[in-house]
């Protein structure tokens, strides 16, 4: 009896410890379950494109510093240490347990750890060899790489043309150079200039204002178009602000406003006869008393650029001066009542002076960089600067006004004035600094990219501020 008891005991206690395995293995697995599905959530959430859009924009911007010891200087006294610890000319040997004659030993240690050197030594010779080449070759590429640049491939794809995306042929002229570039311009107004060809042009093919030779002239603008692979992209004319003069009237002081108005043609340059004259409302439609601008120009000058973009079969946007359209981006950005700016050309200057951003005056200065630009004499760039300032000082007399806090300038001779890394006197400011636009120009991923002088940036910049113009 009491064996059946004992037996009917374990049977019992054998069922129990079964369903409470069971359970605890039930418990465990749904443990695990709901652990999983935990995590997946959490995956689910940390992999969402939505909620980590901003994350990823801030990723493709960024730039990435590398650690320390990454750099050029610390990765080569790293590969030194291992080198040296890999290499080391010192060898350490167990003692004798025996105790031999002490010269003997010294003289028996000595002699194996020159034989083991000499053999070392030459057994790793041509392999430190080809070592310390591979860590020359790869020290070489790391020498210029500090910090790397993770550019936005969102961006990238945005220079190829779309729908809403604009290429455009855009030729600058200025004083016997032509620079014909091809320009994309995106959705958001960012100025892509994908290439650049700048070419002399002789005083036979263009004079000091028109074209002379209208034929050559648009065979030479058709090659660079085919360079440039802009044959039926449409072309804009910018040309050089010296070719123009600016003046601004109220409507109350014009009996019509017409290049025939005697008010007008009293500050034209030209004669009646050869006075082009383009007019434009400033003023908002509300105002009784508008102010309207007027861009004057040699009425031969248009006429022999437009005979040459005729003999062009590409389709012609317009031609227009620079200066104008920059000082209206400038404008946006200054709040001094008086701004001025300053388009330093290689032979005259061109000083726009505008009130309350939009009254604007123009005034040709009879010199340029030519004369104040040197390799040797720094001092003849102070020079320009310093007569510049006096003429300024006797254009704001006129008026009774004062020079602002700064005055802005650019144009091709300002990077003569600048080639020696001469610093602006402390009353004037690049245009540059301004930041007015927001464009590309990597040369050295450009397929073409033919230049005649030294710098083009003024050139650059002007084809940046290109959406001005449109």
């Amino acid at each position: 009896m009491n064996n059946n008891k004992l037996l009917s005991i374990i049977e019992k206690i054998e069922k129990f410890s079964k369903i409470i395995n069971k359970k605890l293995n039930t418990n465990q697995v749904s443990k695990k379950i709901e652990s999983f599905i935990k995590r997946k959530e959490s995956i689910l959430v940390l992999l969402s494109l939505k909620n980590n859009m901003k994350k990823l924009k801030l990723l493709y911007s960024k730039k990435i510093t590398l650690p320390d010891f990454l750099t050029a200087a610390n990765l080569i006294q790293e590969i030194k240490k291992i080198i040296k610890n890999k290499y080391d000319l010192g060898f350490k040997f167990k003692k004798d347990r025996k105790k031999p004659n002490k010269k003997k030993t010294n003289r028996i240690s000595s002699i194996s750890l020159l034989t083991k050197l000499k053999l070392r030594l030459k057994n790793n010779l041509l392999y430190k060899e080809k070592l310390i080449n591979i860590i020359n070759k790869f020290i070489s590429r790391l020498e210029s790489v500090k910090n790397i640049s993770i550019q936005n491939p969102i961006l990238n794809k945005a220079v190829n043309l779309d729908k809403e995306s604009h290429n455009l042929a855009v030729a600058v002229y200025n004083e016997h150079c032509l620079t014909l570039a091809s320009v994309i311009i995106n959705r958001n107004n960012k100025v892509f200039i994908k290439g650049v060809i700048e070419v002399p042009i002789p005083g036979d093919i263009i004079g000091d204002s028109c074209v002379e030779d209208k034929q050559e002239l648009s065979n030479i603008i058709l090659d660079l178009l085919c360079l440039l692979k802009l044959e039926r992209s449409p072309l804009l004319i910018i040309l050089s602000s010296s070719l123009f003069k600016i003046n601004t009237f109220l409507s109350s002081e014009l009996k019509q406003i017409s290049n025939t108005d005697n008010k007008v043609q009293s500050k034209s340059p030209y004669l009646p006869n050869d006075t082009f004259v383009e007019f434009r409302n400033m003023s908002n439609n509300d105002k009784k008393d508008k102010l309207i601008r007027t861009v004057y120009t040699s009425r031969k000058l248009i006429e022999s650029w437009t005979d040459t973009l005729e003999i062009l079969n590409n389709p012609i946007i317009g031609i227009t001066p620079s200066v104008p359209n920059i000082f209206d981006m400038l404008g946006t950005k200054i709040t001094e009542k008086i701004t001025i700016l300053i388009d330093i050309e290689r032979t005259t200057t061109m000083a726009i002076v505008g009130r309350d951003s939009i009254n604007l005056t123009s005034h040709k200065l009879p010199y340029g960089s030519s004369l104040y630009s040197s390799d040797d004499d720094i001092d003849l760039s102070e020079n320009y600067f310093s007569r510049l300032l006096s003429s300024l000082n006797l254009i704001m007399s006129e008026y009774n006004e004062v020079l602002p806090s700064y005055i802005y300038i650019y144009g091709k001779g300002l990077d003569d004035l600048l080639k020696n890394n001469t610093l602006l006197p402390s009353k004037f400011k690049k245009l540059s600094d301004m930041k007015l636009a927001n464009f590309s120009y990597t040369p050295n991923q450009m397929q073409t990219h033919e230049l005649v002088s030294n710098s083009i940036y003024s050139t650059i910049e002007t084809l940046s501020l290109i959406t001005s113009c449109l």
